[in-house]
């Protein structure tokens, strides 16, 4: 079996397959699919970590500011 025989063979199998059908079918289901929500739960918790980081992040450089300040005293 030569190369062309081979590529027939897969077009033939593809075309057996249903392959183009089944590309319009889940083009046409994609666009009709609902877009993404943003839930005021995820939000909410999205602020609360917001502000926990920069309440570390606070902390630890108070934390620095200080030891530096006793080192150099």
């Amino acid at each position: 079996m030569n190369f062309s025989e081979r590529t027939k063979t897969n077009e033939q199998q593809a075309i057996g397959q249903g392959d183009a059908v089944s590309q319009l079918d889940t083009s046409e289901k994609l666009s009709e699919a609902e877009e993404p929500r943003m839930s005021l739960f995820a939000l909410c918790w999205l602020g609360i970590a917001a502000i926990a980081m920069v309440g570390w992040i606070w902390a630890l450089g108070w934390l620095a500011w200080r030891l530096v300040d006793w080192l150099l005293s």
